[in-house]
C-alpha cells in the first residue's frame, strides 16, 4: 500500500579461479587464520574468484574479505572461531549498536568492498559463550552512548572495555551476497551489513541460545536495496530480522538511511526474547520503503515491532507488512516510543528529537496466542500517523491499546479476547480511528 517496488539486487558474479585453503597450509587441528588470509590475498591478486574451505573441522581467528572474493564454506565444513580475543586484533573500524568506533574485528569482516560473497553449506561456530559474559561490562557502551568522544578516539579492543565483536559484518560495500551458511553461537549481532548497496541474504540459518545477549539474527543497517529471503532463525537471544539506521547524534552525522528493503519467506523455529520483524531501536537516520511478507514465526516476544524512544529522532515510513503468522508471543503488533535503554542514552533535551512513524500498513497478520494484540505507545511530542490494519486476526489477553495516533484505519480486524482475560479488551484513548464501512471486526 505504501511500499514502492524497486529493482531487486542481483547475485555478484566471480571469475572462475578457485583456491583451496589447504594449498596455502591449512591443516585440521591447527589454527588456519593465516592460510585463509593467504588464499584470499592470492585470489585477489589474480583478479578474484572463490576461496574454498573444504569439508572438515577447522579452527580460525578473524577473516578479512576482499573485493571480488567469494568465500565458500563447502558442505561438511565446520569452522570454529577461536575463543581468544587476541585473535581479533588489531582493532578495526566498526559499528557497534549503531555507533562508529574501533574495536575487535568481527569474526568475518569487510570494509569498502565491491562484489563480495560468503556462501556455502558449512557450519560456522562463533564460540559466543567466550564473549557473552562481557555483556555485563558496560564501560565501553557508556562511553559510546555518551557521544562525548570523536570517532578516532573511540578505541576499545580490551577485555576491560568488554565490547564484543559482531559475527559477520560488512561495511560500505556494493554487491554483497551472504547465502546458504549456518551460523551458530554468535558473540553479538550475527549477520550485519552496514552502509551497503545491493545486498542479498538468502537461505541463511542462524541458531543462538535464547540466553545469549544481543545475538540478533539478521540486522540490515543503513543499507540501500537489500533482499532478505528464505532464511531461518532457529533461536536467538534478541530480534530475528531487524532494520536499523544508527543511533542518535552519530547516525545524524553519517546521515545514511535504511531504505528499499524486502524481507520475504523467512521464519523462526523456536523462542525469541524479542521480535520477528523489528525496526529499531537504532533508527535515527530513518527507515523507509520496506516490505515484509510471507513470514512464519514460532514463539517470539513480538510478531512485528517498531521500537524507538525520545531523543532518537528519525522517521520510519512507507512500510508494508503482510501475510505474517506468529503462533505464540507477548505482542502481535507493537509500535512504541517507550523503548527502555541505558540511563546514559536518555534524551539530553526532553521533548526534542522525537521519532516519527507514518504510512505503515499491516495486512493479513495472524497471531494465535498473545498477551497483547495491537499496542501503539506514543509519548508527548511524538508523531504516529496514518496506520492501516486490514485482515488482522489475533487472540489476546488485551486486544488493543492505543494513544495519540492521527489516522488509525481498521478493516476486518478480528481481535478475540482470551478466556482468562482480566482487563478491558480495547483502550483507544487519544486515537482518531477510521473504521471501513464493511468492517467486520
Amino acid at each position: 500500500m505504501f511500499f514502492k517496488e524497486f529493482p531487486l539486487p542481483t547475485d555478484p558474479v566471480f571469475p572462475p579461479l578457485t583456491a583451496d585453503v589447504r594449498d596455502f597450509g591449512a591443516k585440521e587441528g591447527e589454527l588456519i587464520t593465516s592460510a585463509i588470509a593467504a588464499a584470499i590475498a592470492h585470489v585477489s591478486e589474480k583478479g578474484g574468484g572463490t576461496v574454498v574451505i573444504p569439508e572438515g573441522n577447522w579452527l580460525t581467528g578473524q577473516i578479512h574479505l576482499k573485493s571480488n572474493i567469494n568465500l565458500h564454506f563447502a558442505k561438511g565444513s565446520h569452522v570454529t572461531f577461536a575463543a581468544d580475543h587476541k585473535q581479533y586484533l588489531p582493532v578495526v573500524y566498526t559499528v557497534y549498536e549503531g555507533i562508529r568506533c574501533y574495536n575487535y574485528s568481527p569474526l568475518i569482516y569487510g570494509n569498502e568492498l565491491c562484489n563480495v560473497a560468503v556462501t556455502g553449506e558449512g557450519v560456522l561456530d562463533g564460540n559466543g559463550e567466550y564473549w557473552w559474559a562481557w555483556a555485563k561490562n558496560l564501560t565501553a557502551r557508556d562511553i559510546l552512548y555518551s557521544g562525548e568522544l570523536p570517532v578516532e578516539e573511540r578505541r576499545f579492543g580490551t577485555p576491560e572495555y568488554g565490547l564484543r565483536p559482531m559475527f559477520l559484518q560488512i561495511l560500505s560495500s556494493k554487491n554483497v551476497l551472504i547465502e546458504g551458511i549456518t551460523l551458530i553461537n554468535s558473540p553479538c549481532w550475527t549477520v550485519h551489513p552496514v552502509w551497503c548497496e545491493d545486498v542479498i541474504v538468502r537461505g541463511v540459518k542462524i541458531e543462538n541460545p535464547t540466553v545469549s545477549p544481543n545475538t540478533d539474527g539478521v540486522n540490515i543497517e543503513s543499507c540501500n536495496c537489500a533482499l532478505v529471503e528464505d532464511c531461518t532463525v532457529v533461536t536467538t537471544g534478541d530480534d530475528m530480522y531487524c532494520l536499523k539506521a544508527g543511533r542518535n547524534e552519530d547516525a545524524w552525522e553519517v546521515g545514511i538511511p535504511c531504505e528499499n528493503v524486502v524481507i520475504r519467506r523467512c521464519r523462526s523455529l523456536g523462542p525469541s526474547t524479542s521480535g520477528g520483524i523489528v525496526v529499531g531501536s537504532e533508527m535515527s537516520a530513518s527507515v523507509r520503503n520496506i516490505l515484509a511478507e510471507d513470514c512464519e514465526f514460532s514463539h517470539n516476544a513480538n510478531c512485528v515491532r517498531i521500537k524507538s524512544k525520545d531523543g532518537r529522532g528519525g522517521v520510519v515510513e512507507n512500510m508494508d507488512c503482510r501475510n505474517l503468522h506468529m503462533k505464540k508471543g507477548m505482542r502481535g503488533i507493537n509500535i512504541s516510543y517507550r523503548y527502555s535503554c541505558e540511563a546514559c542514552d536518555d534524551p539530553k533535551e526532553p521533548g526534542k528529537y522525537m521519532p516519527v512513524v507514518r504510512n505503515i500498513s499491516f495486512e493479513n497478520i495472524v497471531a494465535d496466542d498473545v498477551q497483547s494484540g495491537i499496542t501503539l505507545e506514543n509519548l508527548p511530542g511524538g508523531i504516529m500517523e496514518n496506520l492501516h490494519f486490514k485482515d488482522i486476526t489475533m487472540t489476546a489477553r488485551v486486544c488493543m491499546a492505543t494513544d495519540s495516533v492521527d489516522g488509525l484505519y481498521l478493516e476486518n480486524v478480528k481481535l478475540t479476547e482470551k478466556p482468562d482475560a482480566g482487563e478491558a479488551p480495547c483502550d483507544a484513548e487519544g486515537a482518531r480511528i477510521y473504521i471501513a464501512p464493511d468492517y467486520k471486526g
